[in-house]
């Protein structure tokens, strides 16, 4: 098992990631993340949310992605509209992993405008 923290503290195991909330900012994060799965999870964008409660998040584990793309960004930010945010991090490719087939999946999308301006504080 691997933890990162930062607003949330992260629990990588072999197949989950759990992220806790340990500031506003991280439980915002989370929430978001439920939203966004709910919202587009159709689209194959983003990581598979397997549940949500009391503002923690369970999510499927993704290998690394080496390299994150222009294009990558732009799908994203082109298809999920609250993802278009001037101030993120999509470019940073830890942000992101790749399914079983190959594909590109965004698996950190607890990003939003008005969350995105809290880091500014």
């Amino acid at each position: 098992m691997k933890i990162k923290v930062s607003t949330r503290v992260v629990l990588i195991f072999e197949n989950r990631v759990l992220k806790i909330p340990i500031s506003l900012r991280g439980y915002l994060q989370c929430l978001q993340e439920a939203y966004i799965w709910d919202k587009y999870k159709h689209l194959n964008l983003v990581g598979e949310l397997y549940w949500f409660k009391y503002g923690i998040v369970c999510m499927k584990r993704y290998e690394p992605l080496k390299e994150v793309l222009h294009l990558d960004v732009f799908k994203v930010k082109n298809n999920i509209e609250e993802l278009n945010v001037v101030m993120c991090d999509l470019y940073n490719k830890a942000n992101w992993g790749v399914d079983d087939t190959g594909r590109k999946i965004l698996i950190d999308y607890g990003i939003s405008e008005e969350i995105s301006k809290m880091y500014n504080l």
